[in-house]
């Protein structure tokens, strides 16, 4: 059997009416065998206030958050079944889809504004820069000649493997009398010999092992 629809409106002894569903109704009085009837209309609240849950997140470049936003009353009650739009003030750190859902982009601040009818609330989100964990410089082998050169590529990968595009690495020449390295990696011999070349990114390293003929 199907659900009784909601009361729209009750109405006391006294004939206090209390809306209680979007809808309309006909209230009936009757005395002595006698009736009039008044028809009450009930509009939806209006929506006084959003509230977004969580009210703040610090996510990693490339974390994902749900967002809730909860559309409330002028006395505080939650109202279901409103439009909520969302919006994000710096999409180049964190966007916001039509659901809520904050993708972080690139570190910084940013707000996340969810609005419905004409009313919003607010959550800020803090991107961090991804945690370094390892980097992979190749070749992990070279032979050069004296006067030679060529470059390295270091790879720079976060705590969960994924690549961080664009991380800044420090290169570095274990021997400069044998080889040197510039800021972007590229190893010159200088004289004959062995020689480790090192790229450095947050906490992690990686290297390679040179070998400079004449």
């Amino acid at each position: 059997m199907d659900d009784e629809p909601p009361y729209v409106a009750s109405i006391s002894a006294s004939g206090l009416v209390t809306a209680l569903a979007p809808g309309s109704a006909v209230i009936t009085a009757t005395a002595e065998g006698r009736s009039g009837v008044a028809a009450v209309t009930v509009s939806p609240a209006p929506v006084a206030s959003v509230v977004v849950n969580p009210s703040s997140a610090s996510l990693v470049v490339g974390q994902t958050i749900a967002f809730e936003a909860e559309p409330r009353s002028a006395s505080g009650q939650p109202l279901s079944g409103r439009v909520v739009s969302w919006a994000s003030s710096a999409s180049q750190v964190a966007t916001v889809s039509s659901s809520g859902l904050v993708i972080a982009v690139a570190p910084g601040t940013a707000t996340i504004t969810a609005t419905s009818e004409g009313r919003s609330g607010t959550a800020q989100v803090i991107v961090e820069p991804p945690t370094v964990q390892r980097v992979d410089v190749t070749p992990a082998t070279a032979t050069v000649g004296a006067g030679g050169s060529f470059r390295l590529t270091a790879t720079v990968y976060d705590t969960r493997g994924n690549v961080i595009p664009g991380a800044a690495v420090t290169w570095t020449s274990g021997d400069t009398r044998i080889a040197t390295v510039d800021s972007e990696g590229r190893v010159r011999g200088e004289r004959q010999g062995n020689v480790t070349i090192t790229a450095t990114s947050g906490s992690a390293s990686g290297s390679s092992r040179i070998r400079v003929d004449n």
